[in-house]
């Protein structure tokens, strides 16, 4: 979230200091959900489950917007997949919600916003296994840089 946060900073989206855009949910207005899922057989099958795979016992979901959604909140084990998807997300219904726009109209620069209103949504998602003393990236072999992308899907 921090990280996220400091990019729309940076790229003038969003106006003020990370942190306290992080603890107002701003971030959550571009970002939707959590960083990432279990993974199972199927990418979302884990989900399937709900709070049963992604919520260690005694933990709930929250009610804040930024982290209503967050769908891993348990410890890592050796031997887990997960997912980790960061990204920027443009959701109609999240940001013409007269509510929310209202909330963050501070601290949004909806002018610069549209600047970018081509761009819907992008993320970059990893597979990870996490293993006994640390994680292996199963996705580092994919190509990341734009150049590459732009070649695979010509």
């Amino acid at each position: 979230s921090q990280v996220i946060a400091e990019g729309l900073v940076d790229v003038g989206i969003l106006r003020g200091n990370p942190a306290d855009l992080v603890e107002q949910d701003a971030h959550a207005l571009f970002f939707p959900h959590g960083v990432g899922h279990l993974l199972g057989l199927d990418v979302h099958d884990m989900e399937d489950l709900g709070d049963l795979a992604g919520y260690a016992p005694g933990r709930t979901r929250s009610d804040r917007f930024g982290l209503g959604y967050l769908r891993l909140d348990r410890p890592l084990q050796p031997h887990m997949v997960v997912t980790i998807e960061p990204g920027f997300y443009q959701v109609p219904a999240i940001l013409e919600n007269s509510e929310w726009r209202s909330r963050y109209q501070a601290v949004v620069n909806w002018d610069r916003l549209a600047e970018f209103a081509d761009v819907r949504g992008i993320r970059i998602e990893n597979d990870v296994l996490v293993t006994e003393t640390g994680c292996e990236v199963l996705t580092r072999s994919l190509p990341t840089a734009m150049a590459e992308i732009e070649t695979l899907v010509q």
